[in-house]
């Protein structure tokens, strides 16, 4: 497939290339529908990085698939949103002049915003973070729909918004998180490292009601209302974790799922099976990417997409990782990732449901 050319301000433009390539699922026998052969498409130029999925993002004809990718390149302030199941691209944003290009930008679950993290206050040198629309008219036009100013805001290392959009999350290199609802310019709460360390991410359960943000280096995971900033529980002995699509468990190391409620650890389910880990869940939270335990027989490790309510295989592909990681389309039928070479590609896994 031939994905349409995006146009760069001043004229120029990038131009697309095919890359037709037989994608050889190996990993099941005997092959299914989800393991033909199929195209692959990449996005130019190289080398890119993806921004964000913005997995509600509304589609632009009837009946099409749901979802936006962004990338741009590594220290670009050119962001590109496209397609997250065909790549085809949607449209641009440049960021303003004072971004700070070496912190990853945050996109909204709607794709209607873009988080950024800005050059201090000229005056107060208090931090600042710049909440931009996607439906720029030009560059020219440009204008934040938020700005947020706080000293501690200064030394912001990463941004999330949370799934409703309501609430802008900043990790900070000092060693604590800050919850803002940005719509009013408010902080809610600050939370500090138990150790010290930095965070690592900033996640929201997929209701918008849990904040649970995990630094390098922590034992135990804390819940805070998103709403209140109100620590609403701990969980010992919880690292790392990934929240349940139902926003009810969290799926922590070692294949163990963490029941919210109570902390009670339960049995895992069917789609943990063999796996070192979760990737990421489809929008509707039937199906997940996860990684495959161990190497094969040529030192290669696997991806395999499977349904959450049996734990069946439906595709698998080698990982090509280059430093970023992958992504699953809000579909469930794509991978999205690194091709290796710093470029970002969209490799079919199956079919739609």
């Amino acid at each position: 497939m031939k994905l349409n050319p995006s146009a760069r301000p001043g004229g120029a433009r990038f131009t697309a290339r095919r890359a037709w390539s037989l994608l050889a699922l190996l990993a099941l026998a005997p092959l299914t529908a989800a393991q033909t052969a199929a195209s692959e498409r990449r996005v130019p130029p190289d080398p890119l990085v993806v921004v964000g999925i913005a997995p509600a993002a509304l589609p632009v004809t009837p009946g099409a698939s749901a979802g936006l990718v962004a990338v741009r390149g590594r220290y670009s302030a050119h962001v590109r949103l496209l397609d997250a199941a065909t790549g085809e691209g949607r449209r641009s944003v440049m960021l303003p002049p004072e971004a700070l290009l070496d912190v990853p930008p945050a996109l909204s679950h709607d794709g209607r915003w873009i988080a950024v993290a800005l050059t201090p206050d000229p005056l107060t040198r208090a931090g600042r973070v710049g909440v931009l629309s996607t439906y720029q008219t030009s560059a020219s036009a440009l204008t934040f729909q938020k700005l947020l100013v706080a000293g501690g805001l200064t030394g912001t290392t990463r941004l999330t918004f949370s799934p409703d959009g309501t609430r802008l999350a900043a990790g900070n290199r000092n060693g604590y998180a800050q919850l803002w609802d940005w719509t009013a310019a408010r902080r809610v709460t600050t939370v500090t490292s138990q150790g010290g360390g930095e965070p690592t991410a900033l996640p929201f359960s997929p209701d918008s009601r849990l904040f649970a943000p995990l630094f390098r280096g922590q034992t135990k995971t804390r819940l805070f209302e998103s709403g209140t900033g109100a620590l609403r529980a701990t969980l010992n002995g919880v690292g790392y974790g990934t929240f349940t699509p139902d926003s009810a468990g969290m799926l922590a190391s070692r294949g163990r799922l963490i029941r919210l409620s109570d902390g009670k650890e339960l049995p895992a389910p069917a789609y943990l099976a063999g796996t070192s880990g979760v990737v990421g869940f489809s929008a509707d939270g039937s199906r997940v990417l996860v990684r495959r335990t161990g190497v094969d027989v040529q030192g290669r490790e696997w991806l395999e997409l499977r349904e959450v309510a049996t734990g069946r295989t439906l595709g698998a592909i080698t990982r090509v990782w280059d430093g970023w990681p992958e992504a699953l389309s809000p579909d469930g039928t794509t991978l999205i990732g690194g091709d290796g070479e710093g470029g970002v590609r969209l490799l079919p896994l199956a079919p739609p449901r």
